[in-house]
Order: C-alpha cells, then sequence, then structure tokens
C-alpha cells in the first residue's frame, strides 16, 4: 500500500470541503428563495417543480453516470487493457443513457404527472405489483448509494492517511444538509459545478500528460512507452499489446457491465426523478447530449492517468516501480490516482481525490433525493397516510435524507471489511436486480404486459440468474466463492440470464394472462399535495400541442438513439477486433487528439449552455437584486411551461390565478 498524502488532505476535503460546499449550496438556495421566490413545497422538492431546462438535464446526465466507480472502473479498464478500455467502459454507460432516453420521453408522454417511476408501477397495476417492484427500486437505490461511498472511502482511506469509517460518515453529513434544504433543485446545482470541475481536471490531465510533461510529453513518446511496457508485462490482448481493440476478455468483461448495468440505471429511481424534473421539450436534447458528453470522460480519462500510470511503470517515478500495480490495489481503482501521481505529483494525487470527492457527493445527493421521494410517495402517502398534507410530505423526505445518509454509512463500511470492492459490485447487482429493467420498460410501452408477471417474472428472472451465476461459477473455475464469483465467465452468463429469462417469463405470463389495464389512462391517476401551486398543478398534465410535438419527436428519437448506439457500439470497435488491428503511431496520435477534441466541446457546453438558457433568470434576479424589479410579475405567463423570470410562488399571486383560469378554459 502507498500512502501518497497525508492525513490534512484527506481531512481538508471530507470535512473541510464538504462543510465549504454544503454552506455555499444552502446560500443559493435561500438566495433563491428570497430574490426568485422558489418555495421548497412538496412538488419542488422531489420534482424541481419539472421545470428544468436541456442544459441542466445535460449536466445532470453527465454527473449522475460519473459515479466515483466509473471514474475508478474506468481506468481500472485502461490500465488492464490499453487504449480500448475506457472506451469499452464508456459503452456500457453510454448503452444505458442513450436507452434510457427513451424512458423518460415516454415517462413525459405516458406519465407526466408521477413524482417516482416507481409510482407509475402502482398506477398501472396496484399495490401489490407495487410492493414487488418497490422492493427492486429500494434495492438498486440502497447497493448504488453505497458503492458510492465504497469506492471514493477506499480510495480516500488508500491515498491519504485517513479512516475508512470516518470517510464513510463524514462523507455523507455535508450531502444531506444542503439536500435536506434544496431538495431536487439543488442536486441539479451540484451537478452542474461538481460537472465542470471534473471536465477541468480531466482536461488538465491529457494536456499535462501529452504536451507538458518531462516523463511522456507527447503521443509518439506514449506509443514507445506502451510498446515497450508490452514486453515486460504484456497485456491479455493481441500480441500482448496495449494498442489494440483485439482482446476478448475485454469485450467479455464490456458486455457484462453492460448487462449488468441495465439494473444500475433503469431499476434506479434517481435517473427517472431527472426525468420527471425536466420540461417535457428539454428531454431527448438533455439526455442525448448528456450522454454524448458524459461518454467522453471514460474515454479520455484513463488515456492521460491509468495509461500514464501504465507506462511508467519501469519509470522510478512509478508508485509500484517495478511492479504492475497490484491486483487488489488496481480493482479498487488506484490506477487514477497513481496516474496522475506519477506525472503530476502530490497535486495531482490531490487532484484525483478532489474529482472522487466531487463526482461521490453529487450522485450521493440524487440518491438521497431520489430515495427519500419513494419513501414520501411510494410508502408514506401510499400507504400510511394517504391525504398527508404538503408539509408533512416535505417533512417525511427531511427525515428520509437523514436516515438513508446513515444507513448507507453502515452499509458502506460493513461491505469494506467484508472485502467487497466496487467492481465486484458492479457485477454484481445485475445478476440479483436485472430483472427491474424488464419490467418498468414493459410497463411504459407494453399495452399486454400482465399484473402477474409482478408477481412471478420478475422474481423468476432473479432466481434464475442467481442460479445460473452459481453453476457457471461452479463449472468455469470449480469452487463457489467470492472471488470467482467476480470473475467475468461466471459474471457475463449470469446477467444474460437475469435479463434474458424475465423478458421470456414475461411474453409467456402476458401471453396466458393479458393484462387488463390501460397504459392510456396513467395521467389522471396521480395527486398532487395541497401545498402545490397551480403552475405546479399544470405541469402534472400535458397540453395538447406539447403532447402532439412529443408524439412526433419520439419516433425520430428512437431512430436517432439506436442508430448512435449500434454505431458506437458495433460499427466502431468490432472492425478493429475482428481485424486484430494495433494501433500505429499516427493512429493513436488521431485517437488521442480526437478525444481532447471532444472533451473541449463537452466541456464547453455543459459549462456554459445552461448559463446561456438561464440568461432571462439571471438578467431578472440580477434586477431584484439591485431593487429594479419587485419578485412577482404579471406580464408574462405560459400555460404549460414555466415562464423566465416569472415566480409562480404565493397562494393567491396573479400569476397562480391566470393559471388557474388557463387550466380551466384548457
Amino acid at each position: 500500500m502507498v500512502q501518497i498524502l497525508d492525513a490534512g488532505y484527506g481531512y481538508g476535503f471530507v470535512v473541510g470541503l464538504g462543510a465549504a460546499f454544503a454552506l455555499i449550496m444552502i446560500l443559493v438556495t435561500r438566495v433563491l428563495t428570497k430574490y426568485m421566490g422558489e418555495v421548497q413545497d412538496s412538488e419542488h422538492f422531489s420534482t424541481a417543480s419539472r421545470s428544468i431546462k436541456s442544459g441542466l438535464i445535460s449536466s445532470a446526465v453527465v454527473s449522475s453516470w460519473c459515479w466515483p466507480g466509473t471514474l475508478l472502473s474506468s481506468c481500472v479498464y485502461t490500465y488492464k487493457y490499453g487504449v480500448a478500455g475506457g472506451y469499452w467502459y464508456g459503452i456500457s454507460g453510454i448503452s444505458h443513457s442513450m436507452l434510457f432516453t427513451l424512458i423518460a420521453l415516454q415517462m413525459k408522454r405516458k406519465a407526466t404527472g408521477a413524482h417516482t417511476i416507481v409510482e407509475i408501477v402502482k398506477a398501472r397495476y396496484g399495490k401489490a405489483a407495487h410492493c414487488v417492484y418497490l422492493f427492486y427500486s429500494c434495492g438498486t437505490n440502497t447497493i448504488i448509494a453505497s458503492m458510492l461511498l465504497l469506492g471514493c472511502s477506499q480510495a480516500f482511506a488508500h491515498v491519504a492517511d485517513i479512516h475508512i469509517v470516518a470517510c464513510a460518515f463524514l462523507f455523507p453529513v455535508s450531502v444531506a444538509a444542503y439536500t435536506m434544504l434544496g431538495g431536487l433543485k439543488s442536486t441539479f446545482l451540484s451537478d452542474w459545478i461538481h460537472t465542470v470541475v471534473i471536465y477541468l481536471v480531466i482536461i488538465s490531465s491529457l494536456l499535462i500528460c501529452y504536451g507538458t510533461s518531462n516523463l511522456i510529453g507527447s503521443t509518439d513518446r506514449m506509443w514507445d512507452l506502451l510498446q515497450t511496457v508490452s514486453k515486460t508485462h504484456p497485456s491479455a490482448g493481441h500480441e500482448g499489446s496495449y494498442l489494440t481493440f483485439s482482446n476478448k476478455a475485454l469485450v467479455m468483461l464490456a458486455w457484462s457491465q453492460i448487462m449488468s448495468g441495465w439494473a444500475t440505471v433503469f431499476a434506479d429511481p434517481s435517473y427517472g426523478q431527472k426525468a420527471i424534473a425536466a420540461k417535457p421539450m428539454s428531454t431527448i436534447s438533455g439526455y442525448v447530449i448528456g450522454s454524448l458528453c458524459w461518454f467522453i470522460i471514460p474515454w479520455s480519462f484513463g488515456l492521460g492517468t491509468a495509461l500514464a500510470a501504465l507506462a511508467l511503470t519501469n519509470n522510478p517515478v512509478s508508485a509500484t516501480y517495478p511492479n504492475l500495480i497490484p491486483p487488489l490495489e488496481v480493482n479498487m481503482g488506484m490506477p487514477l490516482l497513481y496516474g496522475l501521481y506519477a506525472i503530476m505529483g502530490k497535486s495531482g494525487a490531490a487532484a484525483g481525490i478532489l474529482v472522487l470527492f466531487l463526482s461521490c457527493t453529487s450522485s450521493l445527493s440524487a440518491e438521497l433525493v431520489s430515495f427519500s421521494s419513494v419513501m414520501t410517495y411510494d410508502v408514506y402517502r401510499a400507504y400510511i397516510k394517504p391525504d398527508a398534507t404538503g408539509r408533512q410530505l416535505v417533512t417525511v423526505s427531511h427525515v428520509s435524507v437523514v436516515a438513508f445518509a446513515l444507513f448507507i454509512a453502515g452499509l458502506t463500511v460493513m461491505f469494506n471489511y467484508i472485502g467487497i470492492t466496487i467492481s465486484w459490485i458492479l457485477t454484481f447487482i445485475g445478476i440479483i436486480l436485472g430483472a427491474a429493467p424488464v419490467g418498468i420498460t414493459l410497463t411504459l410501452f407494453w399495452p399486454r404486459m400482465s399484473t402477474y408477471c409482478f408477481y412471478y417474472a420478475l422474481p423468476l428472472g432473479s432466481f434464475t440468474g442467481l442460479g445460473c451465476w452459481l453453476g457457471a461459477c461452479k463449472h468455469f473455475y470449480g469452487a463457489i466463492n467470492k472471488d470467482n464469483l467476480g470473475l467475468v465467465n461466471s459474471t457475463i452468463i449470469a446477467n444474460f440470464s437475469t435479463f434474458g429469462a424475465t423478458v421470456l417469463y414475461c411474453v409467456i405470463i402476458s401471453f396466458f394472462f393479458p393484462a387488463g389495464n390501460s397504459l392510456e389512462e396513467l395521467q389522471d391517476k396521480f395527486e398532487v399535495a395541497d401545498d402545490a401551486t397551480a403552475q405546479e398543478k399544470n405541469l402534472m398534465r400535458l397540453d395538447k400541442v406539447t403532447k402532439e410535438k412529443l408524439d412526433k419527436v419520439f419516433k425520430w428519437a428512437a431512430v436517432g438513439v439506436f442508430c448512435i448506439w449500434i454505431s458506437f457500439t458495433f460499427v466502431l470497435p468490432f472492425p478493429m477486433y475482428g481485424q486484430k488491428y494495433i494501433m500505429s503511431k499516427p493512429f493513436f496520435r488521431g485517437w488521442i487528439v480526437v478525444s481532447i477534441i471532444w472533451l473541449f466541446v463537452a466541456f464547453f457546453y455543459i459549462t456554459f449552455y445552461p448559463i446561456y438558457e438561464s440568461r432571462s433568470a439571471l438578467y431578472h434576479f440580477y434586477r431584484r437584486v439591485v431593487g429594479k424589479e419587485h419578485k412577482i410579475e404579471t406580464d408574462v405567463v405560459l400555460y404549460g411551461q414555466e415562464a423566465d423570470g416569472v415566480t409562480t410562488s404565493g397562494k393567491g399571486s396573479v400569476v397562480e390565478e391566470i393559471a388557474e383560469k388557463k387550466s380551466e378554459e384548457a
């Protein structure tokens, strides 16, 4: 174990920076309340009043997929398999984010008024099916939140002199503080800030590695070093090269990750929460552009960090010179931090844990909000107090945030002491919970889906995957234990089995016991609390014009999403795999240049487009701060969408009266 940083760095980030950021977000929330009239009612806390535009949706998509596990694991892939590693990890993520665009659009078309994606199951199939899906959803939420903390805590404890138990319990404190006060809106704001910083660190690592570093300094020098290290420490790829896509082990691992990842996205209520918060017409652009902006992060981050750690293996600056990084440390994601340390020294390692801190806190905030929303609307209001007031719902949300933060901290500590790593969890989650994505997808898209699918198909799918997991482990590796269960032959068979068996069971059950309920009746089954404004009530239903636009754009979106996914997943990598192509110096140079250009385009879009979209609101905010404008304006009110600069809160306001009148006329 290499102790790169001292305890001052560790506690400085976890306690100092955590407290500072929490205070900033709390201040922002207070300012928005004072000058923009944003009242933290039940709708605003859980859905951000369904008013988020495409720029912030894109940054939220990037942030949501930028777990510590994403950053660490993508660098692990690059370190173990070379230039193709980060690309294939990116494919495993963009597959889910791109295809989730269609889920988000369908939610807007068929269930606009939903507060959580879990609530949609109850609206269509009733309480029994709802309870089954609630188990899958809460299980996914819990494991992912624990994985976020585990990856970040293990990295902090390993690199800096800070105890992992302290990390696990201190991390959620600051996050819970601003999440409790700011709700989902504060999550979007923190997502944007964190994502901008993450881009800056990745850009810096690439420019230093391939531009100014005395150790590497150019793509040609990196190519030479990779050729050398492939001779002393060959990879599993063609001819032991780290410059090829022809690597069977990598492809199998990537497809195991793709199948496992359906559960981490489709069954995680935090992703549905962002779709619910989006303006209807902002959904497709937010998710598609956000996915493309995210894809370059795992692709490029490893090129400037893990690839540097690999290339400098035989150099004394390597933290593990003259050996490769030990397998246990590789599975913890250490190539990212060791690579930054090799090319930038302690400042590089500090930048690395800063990125992990930001990715953990922003993702954890989303998980806290989504879990609290599920507890509020799918447990408390659904089964405990159906007539709960808005104030009561907000109170339950606050309590749920704190309770969940403490629970996942304890679970993280347990995972650490039984020897679980983020790589193991990423493969495990799809086996046990991989049936849930099938359930929610068919709920939204297949009118014939039967209620009995939730009683039988989903549990049977999970048990089938579990049985195949144990059987494959025994067949290929001889003994069933924690390490063998995490190996690729065990996980890929199990993940495909869970997914495929659940689809098969759903089709068979629905054929013999077709559903007696309609997908078209969902819109009328969602209720708003008594503290919601007229504007929030109106946004729970689509107006005729917006519905027609969504119906029209959905077909083109489906074609576009599948074309992008097929191009990235099959058209680009598999010809190089089949030809056993090893990158030449010019090709490798182009590979790095394209990634840097893509990275800069994504950075500028995520950084500045949300500001551009909010230019009118920022202008009104400035005028209100300097006293040139009152809080409530009456000259601009649009039915069915939020008008820039208009405050819609306040019972009895002119804005609300006009909105109610428009609603009655419609």
